[in-house]
């Protein structure tokens, strides 16, 4: 008869009581007299998922947190551009960045690290990180075109309330956490009752330049001498009948004001509420639950966006004068044919049809 080895048997019994075992001793077979892992019953209690990078955040001009699901230490990193000095301080689930020179705002740097959690697991990260602007002033979206025509394609233009740094600022075709192309603004010193104009369906052309320091360098359609004129690059327009524009005060960061606009109806029946596409729900939900826009029910349907249908080329949809903001539908009012003024104080005119 064949002699079987003891340690054999000893396998064999435990893969008839838990075969998953088997597993494991392949994975990690017993090498005599090495004591290099765990006993069995501390394998099975320790958690083996990497941990995991939530988000990134500016915190003043010199600190950026990183937040994680559970506790982690910084093995090694890497930035781009490369940044000096860097001291890491851990503050329960973030790690806090601490750099000595001053992160531009609205500029973008990058982080690729390797991370490790307190019970040896590690991960690889590759994340991006702005500069913080702790001088923002006062903006509102104030007129918008999204119905356009060849010579008059669609826009988002925003007032300014008063003097700051526009830099870091993002402009979403979409939500935050939805959306098809944004728009980060770089840094210009704005002054108080001066205007941006977002063009999302730009030409591509030589002449359609950021403005940073001079309000009449660019050219482009809708482009104006007096307003800051910056362009989505290889934008391809808005949504003419469901959508939102959001703008956040870094990208993923608060909310600082929003538009929702619809031309559906609320539906009971139909799981998406009547919204015409799973995204433009999204969108919907997304900007309402960040605070960004008011509803008048329990849950958000399409009636609470503005209807754009009576909205063309040149009757732009537009905030009333004032200024008001109740992050609501009621803040906004269609002007009549060739009402639409970019660059400029609103109409207060109605279209009526």
């Amino acid at each position: 008869m064949k002699r079987q080895d003891p340690e054999d048997r000893a396998a064999r019994r435990l893969f008839r009581l838990c075969p998953s075992a088997l597993i494991l001793l392949v994975l990690f077979p017993v090498l005599p007299g090495c004591n290099a892992l765990p006993d069995l019953p501390d394998m099975i209690d320790q958690s083996w998922d990497p941990p995991i990078l939530h988000k990134s955040q500016p915190l003043d001009r010199h600190t950026v947190g990183l937040t994680f699901n559970r506790p982690v230490h910084l093995t090694r990193a890497f930035f781009d551009p490369p940044l000096k000095k860097v001291q890491i301080v851990h503050d329960e689930n973030r790690l806090l960045l601490q750099v000595e020179e001053e992160l531009k705002p609205g500029s973008e740097y990058w982080i690729d690290a390797v991370i490790r959690d307190h019970q040896g697991n590690t991960a690889s990260i590759l994340a991006s990180f702005y500069g913080h602007n702790p001088d923002i002033p006062r903006v509102v979206i104030n007129e918008i075109v999204v119905n356009s025509s060849t010579n008059n394609p669609e826009f988002v233009e925003l007032r300014v309330f008063e003097a700051g740094n526009l830099g870091g600022l993002t402009l979403y075709n979409g939500s935050p956490r939805r959306w098809t192309t944004r728009k980060i603004f770089p840094e210009i010193q704005a002054e108080a009752e001066d205007y941006v104009i977002v063009h999302f369906r730009p030409q591509n052309i030589p002449e359609e330049v950021d403005e940073i320091t001079d309000k009449s360098a660019s050219g482009g359609r809708r482009s104006h001498p007096e307003a800051w004129d910056l362009w989505v690059r290889d934008g391809e327009g808005l949504s003419g009948t469901s959508g939102g524009i959001t703008l956040t005060a870094y990208p993923d960061g608060p909310i600082l004001d929003a538009f929702l606009y619809s031309n559906r109806t609320y539906d009971p029946g139909c799981p998406r509420r009547g919204f015409g596409t799973q995204a433009q729900f999204e969108i919907f939900r997304d900007v309402t639950d960040r605070g960004g826009w008011t509803i008048e029910g329990d849950f958000v349907v399409p009636d609470d966006g503005v209807d754009p249908s009576p909205s063309t080329s040149t009757r732009s949809i537009n905030r009333d004068l004032s200024g008001v903001n109740t992050r609501s539908k009621a803040d906004w009012h269609i002007v009549p044919t060739r009402g639409a003024t970019p660059g400029t104080p609103n109409s207060e005119e109605v279209y009526q049809p």
